[in-house]
């Protein structure tokens, strides 16, 4: 009679693994799986590396991907040298924008792109405490 129990306890707890895991993948499906930066810089050159890679790490550890449009207005430090160069190395998925003049924050969505499946987020690092926005950067 004990080994029915052991059995029976046994076959139950499998069970409810099995349904606590439909229901993880069904909540996991729900979820956006890619986030999208939008960062709006101006002369940022001696935090564009950090402000990037903090994202790009935030996004790993989270288990989704990530996506970074940069919109810069006339930076005339390294800006855009060092986002050309973290965007060649194939690291992230960049794109890089120049802006002319002030532009809209509905501008910056059409020109962004937003896709089907992935959360969106501007950053105006032009903006007092906006990179605070930036996972794992304190301002």
């Amino acid at each position: 009679m004990v080994h029915v129990w052991i059995l029976l306890c046994y076959g139950l707890a499998a069970m409810l693994v099995h349904l606590m895991h439909r229901l993880y993948i069904r909540r996991q499906a729900d979820k956006p799986r890619r986030e999208h930066y939008i960062l709006v810089t101006r002369n940022h050159g001696q935090q564009m590396e950090w402000y990037l890679r903090a994202l790009s790490w935030y996004t790993r550890i989270r288990g989704k991907d990530c996506r970074i449009t940069v919109f810069d207005e006339d930076s005339e430090d390294d800006t855009l040298a060092i986002t050309h160069r973290i965007h060649k190395s194939g690291e992230l998925e960049l794109s890089v924008i120049k802006l002319s003049g002030a532009v809209q924050e509905d501008e910056l969505w059409r020109q962004a792109g937003k896709a089907e499946g992935e959360t969106a987020l501007i950053i105006d690092l032009r903006l007092p405490m906006e990179a605070a926005k930036i996972p794992y950067v304190h301002v």
